[in-house]
């Protein structure tokens, strides 16, 4: 969908290569602190920082927002880094703007992350932004959006995912759950993991019992 939803803009697509040492380029984005090795980009994409930048001021992990321009060094071009993306951030960031015509504009730079991989020094530089068109319901958690159209899946991989996912917005109204079915919702109960979190729950309430409001055990 993110793809589909790049093409669909109709701006030149630019791609962006991180640069690797020390093997870095075989490595997972988890792996290198949520650098991708490729991203691309197009004015208007819709995309989110993958790690803490400023968290004081909403420049944090899973922060959304749309790109304005790229900025290059003189005779440099795709797929090569750029020296900053410029950014207009959602309504969460409450920082500076770099451009008074822009409200929310913020230059996001190329970060170098470093990584031991089997004994070996690994680093990446890239920008730390993906497309946030779609994504995962891990990758929402903490999120608040304005509108949200959820793939539920065929099955609960991990216990309390459903939660996470519908509670990303703040009414009802502006939710649309894919698949919709009792079936669906039911899927919890054939987790694997359920009984751990039973087992987990009881002791929790067991000790909450065993505890008095002062925080001693009886």
């Amino acid at each position: 969908m993110n793809l589909l939803k790049l093409k669909n803009l109709n701006q030149p697509i630019v791609t962006i290569k991180a640069r690797h040492s020390g093997g870095a380029q075989t490595l997972s984005s988890d792996e290198m602190g949520g650098l991708e090795p490729i991203v691309y980009l197009a004015k208007g994409a819709r995309v989110m920082l993958t790690m803490n930048i400023w968290t004081k001021v909403g420049l944090c992990n899973g922060a959304l927002g749309t790109v304005l321009d790229f900025v290059y060094a003189n005779a440099q071009t795709p797929p090569a880094l750029p020296i900053c993306v410029l950014l207009q951030f959602d309504e969460d960031y409450s920082g500076p703007s770099l451009n008074p015509s822009f409200p929310r504009c913020v230059p996001i730079c190329p970060i170098t992350q470093i990584s031991q991989n089997v004994g070996q020094k690994c680093e990446r530089q890239q920008l730390p932004l993906k497309l946030a068109w779609a994504m995962t319901i891990h990758k929402s958690q903490g999120l608040t959006l304005k509108k949200s159209l959820v793939d539920l899946g065929p099955s609960e991989n991990s216990p309390g995912m459903t939660y996470v996912a519908l509670s990303r917005v703040k009414k009802l109204q502006d939710l649309i759950i894919e698949p919709m079915t009792f079936e669906r919702l039911q899927a919890y109960k054939k987790s694997t993991f359920l009984k751990y979190r039973l087992l987990e729950e009881n002791r929790l309430d067991s000790l909450s019992k065993n505890t008095s409001k002062y925080g001693h055990l009886k």
